[in-house]
């Protein structure tokens, strides 16, 4: 083909060319030509989708508000099954129990430590069966700390309940038997001060008009007791040449059939065996009282404090117990006053219980958190 021909040739295609795109692209320009027609339509249609949007998101938030206030309109409870390793505090001021999640505690009445290893022992016919072995469940509230024992035949609840006014404790066990149970509590006696100090010969002796073992030294300044309104069949810890038990232990007497109720009460004075035994009496008959009292103290702090109120209902109860667990890290020292301590944990065989002391550094900076949850009393 010749030149000339070839650019006649060209010439032609682009002059079809226009008709050729027109034809390719007809039906996006359709396309165009349609949503310009109903603009108007889709537009009114997206206000309408984003208003529903609006709306179904305030209706999450309320419902969310609404569950949240359920919520907070009870008792601030957690539970869930026992887990055996799990550290398990129940504090007041002055006095606490510290332990595990299968039972096995400590006492304390600040500054000092009574016993270690306390536990339980369920009497069954000729069947002995420790407890830590059958505890199922855990309920936590902010003034106690409840522990769920089952058996074939028997449920005991075992609440560990320290008052934030009194230097005492309470253990009550609520029992329902299917058949007659007794059940055995047993304990090493410590009996010293809160390392670094210490006591000199300290003793423990069973009171049989008390119904209690009563803890002393030679001085005859420092006082404890443990025992119970039901307790019987009391053996304490003995050493010889050829053999020794470092256990004190009693039984609470039998249970028939039925529900029962027993309580184990703990009491220390750092002044004069007088206070100790009005203390004991005041926890003995006025539990429920000073339980319920307590409950009434946190919810009123909480109420008093920073609220929040959020959707969802987990972050919510954190918050909740964050403010509990701080304010529960308040300690009273007869001899030092009332500080914020460190931390909690068992001490075991010594006579240092976790963190529990008054560290300044500590202090300061929880100090920020109750500020900042408007606690400025504390």
């Amino acid at each position: 083909m010749r030149l000339r021909d070839f650019r006649k040739s060209r010439r032609e295609n682009d002059n079809r060319a226009p008709e050729n795109y027109m034809l390719e692209f007809s039906p996006i320009v359709g396309g165009i030509k349609f949503f310009r027609k109903f603009a108007p339509t889709f537009t009114a249609l997206a206000m309408i989708i984003r208003k529903l949007s609006r709306a179904l998101s305030l209706f999450i938030l309320l419902l969310g508000t609404l569950s949240v206030a359920a919520q907070t309109s009870t008792e601030l409870m957690l539970s869930r099954p026992a887990r055996p390793w799990e550290f398990m505090p129940a504090v007041g001021q002055q006095a606490a129990l510290f332990g595990h999640e299968t039972g096995v505690m400590e006492a304390w009445v600040y500054p000092m430590k009574l016993f270690r290893d306390f536990s339980l022992v369920f009497h069954v016919g000729d069947r002995a069966i420790p407890a830590e072995s059958l505890v199922r469940t855990i309920e936590v509230r902010p003034e106690a700390v409840t522990l769920i024992y089952s058996g074939d035949t028997f449920s005991v609840r075992e609440t560990f309940f320290a008052s934030r006014e009194e230097p005492g404790a309470v253990i009550a066990l609520d029992v329902t038997a299917h058949q007659p149970i007794e059940i055995e509590a047993r304990f090493h006696r410590d009996f010293q001060l809160m390392w670094p100090a210490g006591l000199g010969a300290t003793y423990a002796n069973w009171d049989e008009n008390l119904k209690a073992f009563t803890f002393g030294e030679e001085l005859h300044q420092w006082f404890a007791m443990v025992g119970s309104p039901s307790a019987v069949n009391a053996t304490s810890e003995f050493d010889t040449n050829y053999y020794s038990d470092g256990f004190d232990t009693f039984r609470l007497g039998p249970t028939q059939k039925g529900k029962d109720r027993k309580l184990i009460v703990i009491a220390g004075s750092v002044q004069n065996r007088e206070q100790m035994l009005v203390t004991y009496q005041r926890l003995l008959t006025q539990y429920d009282t000073l339980r319920a009292a307590a409950a009434k103290q946190y919810a009123d702090y909480l109420a008093q404090t920073t609220s929040l109120s959020l959707p969802d209902a987990q972050l919510q109860q954190a918050y909740d117990w964050a403010r509990v667990s701080t304010w529960q890290g308040l300690v009273t020292n007869p001899f030092l006053g009332t500080g914020l301590v460190a931390g909690y944990r068992t001490s075991g065989t010594s006579g240092r219980p976790g963190f529990a002391w008054f560290f300044g550094r500590d202090s300061e900076w929880t100090s920020f958190a109750l500020n900042s949850a408007g606690d400025f009393t504390s």
